[in-house]
């Protein structure tokens, strides 16, 4: 019940390589025992899971906008674990701050075409790192795995694929480039590691392809032909996207900035603060 891309670093299959990039991923958010965990568009739970029964962290929460997600983790209930149906914007100040904070697949969504088209994309970026910052401890750190676009397409076929998967899979969502998210984030969090690993999503993909392809009497069986074909579509359009380098795949590893005392800032008993000269 694993989405988006693995890792195949050394990997043996597909279950390897979600298992590996449950691992990164939550090591980017330096998750460790008895932490309390936030997961931004949580899917099926697979990272909180790993989270608490891998890494021994104490509690976790996971922010999920399908109903059926929603259903799948509350139904298979945990004291541990807490899943909520709203976005990241409508969730309530907690009343005990995270250890960690990781979201993988969800950034890539935040923002529309439109919100582009009117240059408050990264307004709302930036948003998304400041509430990250506010529900946190200070010097938590953010595990964050997001699809970024490199350029524009160049061709006939790179703009038949990316209409297709704007249009008709990924619809309302614009994606980020890095540079929005470094400019976003800059300020709030420090990047402490960075991995652009868009040809593990091309592998990611083929696996997923074989396997429907395996099992497509079932699945057309069950779902109809016309679903069948728009999943065989969907992976070989995005396949040549990561493979032509039209779109990677980011992995970023970001710790809270310590803030700087306002002491620091005040004169005291009527003398000037005290400044480093360089």
């Amino acid at each position: 019940m694993a989405y988006s891309c693995g890792v195949w670093d050394g990997a043996l299959d597909l279950e390897h390589a979600q298992k590996q990039k449950l691992a990164r991923i939550a090591s980017f958010a330096r998750v460790k025992a008895l932490d309390r965990v936030m997961d931004v568009g949580c899917g099926w739970g697979g990272l909180i899971r790993y989270a608490l029964d891998e890494l021994g962290a104490a509690s976790a929460v996971g922010l999920t906008l399908s109903n059926d997600q929603f259903a799948y983790i509350s139904g298979r209930s945990r004291e541990t674990i807490r899943v909520e149906l709203c976005s990241w914007a409508d969730y309530p100040a907690p009343t005990e701050k995270f250890d960690a904070v990781m979201s993988v697949g969800a950034f890539e969504h935040f923002a529309s075409m439109e919100d582009r088209a009117e240059n408050v994309h990264r307004d709302i970026y930036r948003k998304f790192f400041q509430w990250c910052s506010a529900i946190s401890m200070d010097q938590a750190s953010l595990g964050l795995q997001t699809i970024i676009s490199t350029r524009p397409p160049r061709d006939l076929s790179e703009v038949r694929d990316v209409r297709f998967l704007l249009e008709d899979v990924f619809r309302g969502s614009a994606l980020p480039y890095i540079d929005d998210v470094l400019e976003a984030s800059n300020g709030i969090y420090e990047v402490m590691e960075l991995r652009r690993i868009g040809k593990d999503y091309s592998r990611t993909l083929s696996e997923w392809k074989a396997r429907l392809i395996k099992s497509r009497a079932k699945v057309i069986d069950r779902y109809g032909e016309s679903l069948f074909y728009h999943y065989e579509r969907y992976f070989d359009s995005s396949e040549r996207v990561f493979n032509s380098g039209l779109a990677d795949l980011l992995q970023v590893s970001l710790r809270k900035k310590a803030q700087i005392s306002n002491k620091l800032a005040r004169p005291t008993n009527g003398r000037r603060p005290w400044r480093a000269k360089w």
